[in-house]
Formats: structure tokens, C-alpha cells, sequence
């Protein structure tokens, strides 16, 4: 009988392992068959490995980091991986592990790129590692491993996900096929990132973060970009961060963060630019929702699948969102206001050093009933400047806009409706937002005019979709200090104590409109009075 079971056993496990090489090659097969604008969308496929490590901040950045990561791709008859973090003061001894403490996630769905084949999301693993010490640099190793064998095996020692081989192997066979079935779309988009001819992230590597310093006086910085997307200039983008990495503390991307144009598989494609590319397994990623994140399927009623699925923030509540009954397609550029999501990566604060950052939703209700609004009402009460001087508030569309595009948004009338007041009455320092693709800086204002007591506004959405923002009018608006839709590029908040910081807009390659290539970083000092923030500009050579 013994061994009747034993051999039972076995007998199961390679029939489960020979139908997940089935599906995984007619599911493989069929997603290489579509194209973008000519272009095949290729996404990595790793063989199960830990792939699109990133961090985010937890409830409190001093002691708290959530490390996410995709393991196995979420096709049907596939079990999820278990995962973990083993972490430790130092590279060579990683001697605390932290188990997941919730069941990956994942998400299907289809669209008209696809011809019909549903897309299956990677597993997506979100494991917060919790009783750290602030300002320590600790290393890591993210795992995954069967969840048959439990999390015993995964705590044993840092090891590399055991790799069937079958999602690269069958990738191979098919790149001929490929060449003669591929069509393009029905709607055209830029290309979406191939790095399917370069390796895996090596997924065993010992990585490292830095906790949030306590302090009030501590001195940070942060990067903030916005519309990021995964081509050419994003490239840039990420390429100039991670040269001039040291002294970024967190990076903040006001929305629009992928651009995947409905089609899913562009946004394993954007994770396989990060990790090529990016510093977000070192440096925390916080992101706010953008109009392009909504990714509302042409006879579908689901919204944000993705950017719930695939990122963690410090959330306040788990994400509420209803199923949206819009007929046909949804015009990204113009969404309808509000849409029913709530809570979860959609609005959320956390405190870094000195400073606070409230990210909001552009896209969930701001009216003065509306959960967000009376969240951000006790949020901005509740802050004690004797511990954050600096409040930073991000959205994805701008309250002043000098350029011609968005200037009706009925989110940004919103915005300027019912958050305007409590931004000038709570002085919040700084608003850092996206949507136009271009960089604008306004002098501080309140209520459409230039006054001291109403914090700076920056617009930031030229980090790698565009940069050709036609202006309003030829002449500036009163309130504007400087607008330029000449070059790509982001911008660096220093904060240097509970008085002074500093903004620097870093542009790195000009776009199609610039009619010179040299140009001076523009930079603004600051200066903290009475809790009103006070700018100072200079120009600044890069």
C-alpha cells in the first residue's frame, strides 16, 4: 500500500507538471502571437524565478518596508509560490527570515490586443518586514519556493527559486513562428519595452535599503518624476537616477506610471525595464494614481487591476473598488470624475524624516463627503510640525496649469474646488503633480494669485511619455516662475533641515521642440517661517 501511495504521488505531481508545460506553451504562444504597432510585446519569462523586486515604505518608513516581487505566472492549474525575505545587518549574514504574511495575489483579464486569449497575471508576492531600526542599511534576499513543501524550506538558507526551464525554453521555439503570424493592434502606441533577449534579474543577489531616519532635522531627499512610461527618454530617466543615485531617499511618481495602452502584458514588459533600469529594489517607490493606471477594458467593468495588484503602499484600508458600468471604450486622456475606488494604494500617507507626504487620488471622489476628502481633512489636521515642518502633497493632475491641454479636466476642477482651500488653510509646503507633459513651476500661490502664504506647485510629466505641451498663451500667467516643454527629465526635493530645503528640475535630452540644447537646471531654495514656506530661485548649472 506504501508504495501504491508513493508511486500515486509521483504519478500526480509529473501529471501537474506536464499540464502546466501544456498551458504555459499554448498560453506563451498565443500572447507572442500579438503586436503592438509591429512590434511584439515580449515579456521575460524567468521560469518561476523571484522577478520585479521593488519597495514601497510601510506604515512607518523609520521601521517598516514592504518588499514586492512576481514569481510564477497565474495560469489556471498553477499554484502559487510561497514567499519570503531573508534580511540581516550585513550581506554575508542575512539571519532573519520574514515569511509572507498574506496569499500572493494575481488578476486576469483580456482585451482586444489579444484577440480573445485571457492574460494571466504573475503571482505578485508583497511581504512587509517590520521591527527595524531607522537610518539602517539592511540586505536582503526575496524566495520563493513550493508552497507544498511550506515555508520550512525557505527559511533553511537563501536560495535561488529552483527554474523548470519551460517558460524560456518555449519562448525560444516559437520566435520563429512568431516572425509570420504577428499583427499589428488596432490601436497604435508607442512600443513597448523588449528585453526579452537580455537575462533574468539575478534574483539570489543580495540587495540592500535604507530605513527612514526619526528626525526631524535629518536631511532627505527625494526624487519625484511623473508620466514615466517605458521607452527611450523613461530610459533616461532611470538611467540618470541611478548614475546619481546616492542621497535619493525615496522616489515619488505622481501617476500615468506604465502606459500599457490596455494590453497587460506591457506591464510585465514595464517591470522588466525597472529591473533593468531602475533603483527601486534599493530605493522605495511610491506612486499615485494616474488617468492612464485606470485601464478600464473596452467590455470590461474592472479598473485599476494592476496598479492595486502589482504595488503596496502603506495603505490606510484594504483598496475598495466597485465594478465601473461605462458602455464600450474609455477615453484614458478623458476619464469620467469620480470612479468608484477608495482606500488601498489610492490615496495614503507616510512620514520620511522630516517631512510628510500625502499622495492623493485625482480619480476617487474629492467632494467634501467623500471618504478621501474627509481622510485628508484628519491627515492634515493631525500633522504636528514640530515633527514633519515639511508637508509634501501629491496628485496626478495639476491645480495651475499654464499649457493648453487638461485646462477642463473635471478632476482638476475638482481638485481645485474642495482641496485648494484645505491645501493654503493647512499650509502645506509643496504640490507635486504630472498629467502635463512638460515641466512648470508656479511662484507660491492660493486662489489663482501669487501669495506667500500658499505653497509651490510643480509639475513634473515630463519623466518619458512626451514633452510637447503647447502653452495656454505666449505670455506667462502671473503666478508662473518658469514652464518649459523643451526637455525631458525630474526633479530632486532636498530637504535639509526643518527650515531650508531645496527643488532642483534636472532636465537630461531635449524633445522634439527644444530649439537649443543648453540649459540651466532650475533650482529653488527654500526657507520655513512660521510654517509658511518662503522660495527663493536661482539658476543653477547642471
Amino acid at each position: 500500500m506504501e508504495g501504491k501511495r508513493k508511486s500515486h504521488t509521483i504519478t500526480s505531481k509529473s501529471v501537474r507538471e506536464s499540464q502546466y508545460v501544456s498551458i504555459m506553451k499554448r498560453t506563451l504562444f498565443l500572447l507572442a502571437l500579438v503586436s503592438v504597432q509591429g512590434k511584439p510585446v515580449r515579456p521575460r519569462h524567468c521560469g518561476g524565478d523571484v522577478k520585479h523586486i521593488h519597495l514601497a515604505v510601510g506604515l512607518d518608513p523609520s521601521r517598516e518596508m514592504t518588499v514586492s516581487f512576481a514569481s510564477k505566472w497565474s495560469v489556471p492549474g498553477v499554484l502559487a509560490p510561497i514567499g519570503g525575505v531573508h534580511i540581516g545587518l550585513a550581506p554575508n549574514k542575512l539571519d532573519r527570515f520574514v515569511p509572507e504574511q498574506e496569499h500572493p495575489i494575481r488578476y486576469e483579464t483580456t482585451s482586444h490586443h489579444m484577440n480573445g486569449v485571457m492574460y494571466y497575471s504573475p503571482f505578485q508576492h508583497h511581504i512587509t518586514i517590520d521591527n527595524l531600526e531607522p537610518n539602517t542599511t539592511y540586505y536582503y534576499v526575496p524566495v520563493d519556493g513550493s508552497r507544498e513543501n511550506g515555508v520550512e524550506g525557505l527559511a533553511s538558507k537563501p536560495i535561488r527559486a529552483e527554474n523548470s526551464g519551460v517558460e524560456s525554453a518555449f519562448l525560444n521555439e516559437t520566435k520563429e513562428e512568431e516572425r509570420g503570424r504577428l499583427r499589428e493592434s488596432r490601436r497604435l502606441a508607442p512600443a513597448p519595452y523588449d528585453g526579452s533577449n537580455k537575462p533574468c534579474a539575478e534574483s539570489s543577489r543580495v540587495r540592500s535599503f535604507t530605513t527612514a531616519p526619526d528626525s526631524s532635522d535629518a536631511p532627505v531627499t527625494f526624487a519625484i518624476v511623473g508620466d514615466l512610461g517605458q521607452f527611450g527618454h523613461s530610459e533616461e530617466t532611470l538611467e540618470n537616477m541611478r548614475k546619481h543615485r546616492d542621497g535619493i531617499d525615496a522616489v515619488v511618481l505622481v501617476g500615468d506610471v506604465a502606459y500599457t495602452d490596455l494590453d497587460h502584458r506591457r506591464w510585465d514588459t514595464f517591470f522588466d525595464f525597472l529591473d533593468d533600469f531602475s533603483i527601486f529594489d534599493e530605493v522605495p517607490l511610491q506612486i499615485a494614481t494616474g488617468n492612464h493606471d485606470i485601464e478600464k477594458q473596452e467590455n470590461g467593468t474592472d479598473i485599476f487591476q494592476a496598479y492595486e495588484t502589482r504595488f503596496r503602499m502603506p495603505q490606510v484600508r484594504p483598496a475598495q473598488l466597485s465594478s465601473f458600468e461605462f458602455p464600450g471604450y474609455l477615453n484614458m486622456d478623458t476619464p469620467p470624475y469620480p470612479l468608484p475606488y477608495d482606500w488601498g494604494n489610492a490615496y495614503y500617507s507616510f512620514n520620511y524624516g522630516p517631512a510628510k507626504h500625502i499622495i492623493v487620488s485625482a480619480y476617487s471622489s474629492m467632494e467634501p463627503d467623500s471618504a478621501q476628502y474627509e481622510w485628508l481633512v484628519k491627515e492634515l489636521k493631525s500633522v504636528d510640525r514640530k515633527i514633519t515642518p515639511w508637508v509634501l502633497l501629491s496628485i496626478h493632475t495639476p491645480l495651475y496649469n499654464t499649457f493648453h491641454k487638461h485646462k477642463h479636466d473635471a478632476q482638476i476642477l475638482a481638485a481645485q474646488q474642495h482641496l485648494e482651500p484645505l491645501i493654503v488653510q493647512h499650509h502645506v509646503n509643496v504640490v507635486f503633480t504630472g498629467h502635463i507633459h512638460a515641466y512648470q513651476r508656479t511662484k507660491n500661490v492660493a486662489m489663482g494669485k501669487p501669495d506667500r502664504k500658499g505653497p509651490m506647485h510643480v509639475t513634473v510629466g515630463a519623466g518619458g511619455r512626451q514633452c510637447n505641451a503647447e502653452y495656454e498663451n505666449e505670455s506667462q500667467e502671473e503666478w508662473i516662475e518658469h514652464r518649459d516643454s523643451s526637455f525631458f527629465g525630474y526633479g530632486r526635493f532636498s530637504i535639509f533641515n526643518s527650515t531650508h530645503a531645496k527643488w532642483r528640475w534636472i532636465p537630461l535630452s531635449p524633445s522634439g521642440k527644444a530649439k537649443y540644447c543648453v540649459f540651466l537646471a532650475r533650482s529653488c531654495f527654500f526657507v520655513l517661517h512660521a510654517n509658511i514656506p518662503v522660495a527663493y530661485h536661482r539658476e543653477a548649472s547642471l
